[in-house]
């Protein structure tokens, strides 16, 4: 009767055992994220796009949803009020924020070299900024054109140069003062409004900040204080994905024109591959990683935001931005 008994327990047993080990654990459905592009559908965001093609968000079991900016978008106000969980934004969009009290974070640097670049004709004799006294310059401006203005600025202080000498007019972004005549600079990013000019044929003197020792970043990602302690494994992995998006659009950038052609609004490829060339040496730089930052750089940007009273309040600067996420990923090292 033992021997029975204890035949029948193994037979329930085993049979519990292969039960248990025919089902398959139910997989965990996808973190959905949604991402607030700068700008409307171009290269200027190819490697979210081919984070997106390549499948690194879905391995790393992601879902996301890209939303276009443009000139009516609140990027900044978007990504605070939760609409979107990520967005891509200039440094300064973060620090006047969070100098109004707004919890914006930035994660990485996208553009580790500012596309602000400032434009003359060729044939005017304006070759550096000491040139720009007694001239207009079209780049004042808010939102995301305050950088033209901010940097202009920079730069002649930088080189003790009097910035009330220069009259300042508003940024346009149809270059219509510029090609008048009217004014005789303009700010423009490398990346897009430099290709429109010289479109037009024109030949131009182009007068980078960096170039005299403003080193500013530009497109950045981030996300809020709240997303950052409430979800860390979610930022590292949707990071982890983006970044590797990005070195494959750096590594091969023809191909990045093509999956960006997908999404872009503009199907020119002639257009998406300029912009893309001209992106290559501000995303790449040959120092670090892609999407590393620097203390010292957000320090300088910060110090001429306040110089200038571009700031509602003092913030602590060092918390408008985390180098967690990018040492992790990377090891702990720059490059």
């Amino acid at each position: 009767m033992r021997k029975v008994t204890t035949v029948m327990a193994w037979i329930i047993l085993c049979g519990l055992l292969i039960s248990g080990c025919g089902e398959a654990p139910l997989p965990k459905a996808p973190d959905e994220v949604k991402l607030q592009l700068k700008w409307l559908h171009q290269a200027q965001f190819a490697g979210f796009y081919m984070a997106q093609e390549k499948g690194y968000y879905a391995e790393e079991n992601i879902k996301v949803t890209f939303l276009e900016g443009g000139p009516d978008v609140d990027i900044a106000g978007s990504v605070i009020s939760g609409k979107t969980d990520f967005g891509v934004m200039t440094p300064e969009y973060i620090l006047t924020n969070r100098s109004m009290g707004a919890p914006l974070t930035a994660l990485a640097a996208i553009y580790r070299r500012s596309a602000v670049v400032f434009a003359a004709r060729a044939d005017s004799g304006i070759v550096r900024p000491s040139d720009f006294r007694g001239k207009t310059v079209a780049a004042a401006g808010q939102g995301g054109s305050m950088e033209f203005e901010l940097q202009l600025r920079a730069m002649m202080r930088k080189l003790k140069q009097d910035i009330s000498k220069v009259k300042i007019v508003s940024y346009d972004p149809a270059y219509a003062s510029f090609y008048s005549g009217e004014a005789e600079i303009t700010a423009a990013y490398y990346t897009g409004g430099i290709i429109k000019i010289r479109k037009k044929g024109m030949k131009l003197n182009l007068i980078w900040p960096s170039d005299y020792g403003v080193n500013f970043y530009s497109d950045v990602l981030a996300a809020t204080d709240k997303m950052i302690s409430e979800n860390p494994d979610l930022v590292k992995r949707f990071m982890r994905a983006t970044l590797k998006g990005w070195q494959d659009a750096m590594e091969d950038y023809k191909q990045a024109v093509t999956v960006s052609l997908q999404y872009a609004r503009d199907k020119d490829p002639g257009n998406q591959t300029a912009m893309m060339e001209s992106m290559l040496p501000l995303v790449h730089t040959g120092e670090d990683h892609i999407g590393w930052m620097k203390p010292e750089v957000w320090h300088e940007m910060y110090d001429t935001m306040l110089t200038h009273g571009l700031l509602e309040k003092p913030v602590d600067v060092d918390k408008a931005y985390s180098t967690q996420f990018i040492k992790e990923i990377y090891g702990g090292k720059a490059g």
